[in-house]
């Protein structure tokens, strides 16, 4: 059964930064998936529960975060990580949400919404808007 998460990014305080997709990843299990963009939104399919997408942002002024979303047990989750350095790309944070990874444990809380300050200060937020079934939707908020 395949599942789809559509992620809706909006940026409340330019002070900040303005925050650019570079790099989108999507993890194996489950048959993998893909990401597509239409409207505005970012949607990752996935072809079953299991596995996740991860996207990394970087704002104008150098500051680096990545987003993961993703489905475990047939249940939504997410994530953001800030406070990162170039070399920790999605493609290395990604695979650490499994097999005993050293963010697995956020995977199995399957939270529908999270927030985190970074340490310059830029706060980011994911939260579910759709939050059960196999067409999901998330709010990305960066402020």
């Amino acid at each position: 059964m395949t599942y789809s998460i559509t992620l809706r990014v909006f940026q409340r305080n330019p002070g900040r930064g303005f925050f650019s997709i570079v790099e989108k990843t999507v993890f194996h299990y489950a048959n993998g998936g893909t990401w597509s963009e239409a409207k505005g939104t970012h949607t990752l399919t996935m072809g079953g529960s299991g596995t996740s997408g991860v996207l990394r942002f970087m704002s104008d002024k150098g500051e680096l975060i990545t987003v993961a979303v993703g489905v475990h047990n047939y249940k939504r989750w997410c994530d953001v990580v800030t406070g990162l350095k170039p070399e920790e790309t999605a493609l290395v944070i990604n695979p650490q949400y499994y097999n005993n990874g050293p963010r697995a444990y956020t995977r199995e809380k399957q939270l529908a919404e999270y927030n985190v300050t970074s340490v310059v200060g830029t706060r980011f937020e994911v939260k579910y808007t759709v939050v059960e079934g196999n067409n999901l939707e998330a709010n990305v908020i960066f402020s």
